[in-house]
């Protein structure tokens, strides 16, 4: 016998699954992994600070490949990426080797890059608007804030200087991380308080397409979330 998969409308006009509780579960914890870092970021000051970062920025990595364990290749992908990054990161943390700190940048940025596509495509791919497109969709948004914050760290780990802060400059790495963390998110949604600013013009460009691509990604997911829902009645 074939099964089916029944899927319920809610009043708000999103469909929910019956079949995998699972899948809305596994976003929700990404997402939740996303929050607690952006939170953490802020307060690499101390050991402690930097201890709390490093395990929230692992929670992150760890529940992005949760997230994908819906297809084989994605899960060998993801952790080719995954191993080195985790690798890196604590080597870099323990040992205090600064030549790891651009290679656990590159591989953190790499698989969350990846991350970010294999949700896009699945959300993109869905035919009607569930609980785990409006996850996914929003992990995919905070998803590109945190890739743009490693290409900034990527910059000013190899071109110091990128970046001018106007209160007392960033002091170790984590710090610069977590600066660097809050201009991209402040960037992607286009506030600009102006507090950090790109100099060079590699960071000025970055900058500039991270302000173009955070609100029309949110223009293009809630369009077609929109046109979905009213296709769909």
């Amino acid at each position: 016998m074939f099964k089916t998969h029944r899927r319920n409308q809610t009043s708000s006009g999103f469909v929910r699954d019956s079949e995998p509780k699972a899948r809305p579960m596994r976003f929700a914890i990404l997402l939740f992994s996303l929050l607690v870092l952006a939170g953490a970021s802020g307060f690499a000051t101390t050991g402690i600070g930097e201890l709390v970062g490093n395990i929230a920025a692992s929670a992150v990595l760890l529940a992005g490949l949760v997230s994908m364990y819906r297809k084989r290749i994605l899960l060998i992908v993801g952790c080719v990426l995954l191993v080195p990054a985790l690798a890196a990161r604590w080597t870099f943390f323990w040992l205090q080797a600064s030549a790891l700190a651009p290679v656990s940048i590159l591989f953190s940025l790499l698989f969350t890059a990846f991350n970010a596509g294999a949700l896009f495509v699945y959300i993109q791919r869905r035919g009607s608007p569930t609980n785990d497109t409006v996850y996914g969709g929003i992990c995919v948004y905070i998803l590109l804030g945190y890739c743009f914050a490693l290409v900034f760290m990527l910059l000013e780990t190899f071109s110091p200087g990128s970046f001018y802060y106007a209160h007392a400059a960033p002091v170790g790495h984590d710090q610069v991380q977590g600066q660097l963390i809050y201009f991209s998110f402040v960037t992607l949604t286009t506030v600009g308080f102006g507090d950090i600013t790109p100099l060079t013009q590699p960071a000025k460009s970055l900058a500039m397409i991270e302000a173009v691509v955070g609100p029309m990604f949110v223009a293009v997911f809630l369009a077609r979330l929109v046109g979905i829902r009213t296709s769909s009645h």
